[in-house]
């Protein structure tokens, strides 16, 4: 039983403990941190790679245009 004023907070994906918030605060779709991450592990880093090498090579060549 809560004593306090407030609730607790599952995250709507994988069903963890949060924290409690206040009973009258309103939060949609909690997430914790592992289902929140921005950067996930895996297959993602390759895709930012991929880009960062591709960005990188064309402001090489917009240098290059530039000076000449």
């Amino acid at each position: 039983m809560n004593i306090y004023d407030t609730k607790s907070i599952i995250c709507c994906r994988c069903n963890k403990f949060i924290g409690e918030i206040e009973y009258d605060a309103v939060v949609t779709l909690p997430k914790c941190g592992h289902c929140a991450n921005p950067f996930p592990e895996g297959d993602d880093k390759i895709a930012y790679t991929k880009t960062r090498i591709i960005n990188g090579i064309r402001n090489e060549i917009y240098a290059q245009l530039e000076a000449t």
